[in-house]
């Protein structure tokens, strides 16, 4: 028989009756926390996150390299770097991360911040140190003041460390000075986070909703290139323009696509197959015949005037281009470039979609001002070779 304790019941203390504290800065509370990987281009930029399918792609690549951006770039894992296969532009930096610091933006006013990633090896440790703070505080654990003396000195700042810190109800994983002035007074403290949180990159749904790419169209640009392409001037260069195109045309795919498939499930009809990719690949032409080293460049540079530098800069950079066009040896150079350059970039595009031409693959090519009349003689140059 069951023999009842006459003895007063336990009283709970005060720990038990605390409620379970709330962790600050955890965006990704996953216990295989993915790593996001992130690019930039100098180091003063900020750190911007690949696409989602191309995070993943990376994460099961085992350190191999991986084709990205729908084949538009090739990501080096091992060297850190991304390289673009169809376009001249400088490599970018390329970094995995799961820890992020939060860092204030002194040039927002809403007082948010930017996240900058922590290297593999330090964010190893401090996700080791978080997994025992989470086991400390909770219902089994000892406690969190078993961690709190706990620190994780940084690799990438030796003059730094992290460590858990309790305001209250909160629990935070925090950077702070390896030496700490006379109770903290005036210490900068960062706060770490755990994942890079929810995001979206303009263009990715969109692209990955299409079916597969069946067009390529090689476009050719017209006068003024070499000035768009500055940094200094706002308008978009041939290149940034593209990918702005390419993004619209998915969309307007995408969208009519869908209105389709509401049209036939109200009709009760088959739903229509999923439209086709189309890649925009930019000729570029103006860096080949533009040499600093031809004499006619360098004659050109030695006679311009440096009054009005704006409006010398509109001849030079763009009217000088038809002038170009209209002498018989920058015409054929520039014709030979053309031709040369959608030949090798079409090898590149069927080495990166080896499929293409099995798929009935069209190509297509399409000037922009000059770039029409280069496109017209490249056309019927070849009309009267064939």
């Amino acid at each position: 028989p069951m023999v009842r304790s006459r003895e007063k019941p336990l009283l709970f203390n005060d720990n038990s009756t605390q409620t379970m504290p709330t962790w600050e800065g955890i965006e990704d509370a996953s216990t295989m926390l993915p790593r996001i990987w992130l690019s930039r281009l100098k180091e003063t930029d900020v750190w911007k996150p690949l696409r989602k399918i191309d995070c993943k792609a990376l994460n099961e690549s085992r350190s191999e390299d991986v084709l990205i951006e729908g084949g538009r770039a090739t990501a080096h894992p091992t060297d850190g770097t991304i390289t673009w296969n169809f376009v001249n532009r400088p490599p970018m930096k390329l970094m995995p991360a799961t820890w992020f610091m939060q860092t204030p933006n002194p040039k927002s006013k809403n007082k948010e911040f930017t996240l900058e990633p922590l290297p593999e090896n330090d964010s190893l440790q401090i996700e080791l140190l978080y997994q025992n703070a989470v086991r400390a505080s909770s219902s089994l654990g000892e406690g969190l003041d078993s961690v709190l003396q706990e620190e994780v000195m940084l690799e990438s700042d030796p003059t730094h460390k992290v460590c858990v810190v309790r305001n209250g109800g909160l629990i935070a994983m925090r950077k702070k000075p390896k030496k700490s002035v006379l109770f903290g007074l005036g210490e900068i403290q960062i706060t770490l986070q755990r994942g890079y949180g929810q995001y979206t990159i303009e263009g990715e749904d969109d692209e990955l909703t299409l079916g597969d790419l069946t067009h390529v169209m090689f476009v050719i640009h017209g006068i003024g290139e070499a000035m768009w392409c500055k940094e200094e001037v706002s308008t978009m260069s041939m290149r940034d323009e593209l990918d702005q195109l390419r993004m619209t045309v998915n969309k307007r795919k995408v969208m009519a696509w869908r209105d389709e498939c509401k049209k036939c499930e109200r009709q009760k009809q088959p739903l229509p197959p999923l439209p086709n990719r189309v890649e925009f690949i930019p000729i570029i032409w103006f860096d080949k015949v533009r040499s600093p080293t031809h004499s006619l460049m360098s004659s050109l540079t030695s006679v311009t005037l440096r009054t009005v530098p704006a409006l010398r800069s509109i001849a030079n950079d763009v009217i000088f281009d038809v002038l170009m066009y209209l002498t018989p040896e920058f015409c054929e150079a520039i014709l030979q470039c053309v031709t040369s350059e959608i030949t090798e970039l079409y090898n590149k595009f069927q080495t990166v979609h080896p499929s293409f031409k099995e798929r009935g693959g069209k190509v297509s090519l399409v000037g922009h001002s000059l770039g029409s009349v280069i496109a017209w003689d490249v056309l019927s140059i070849y009309k009267d070779i064939a």
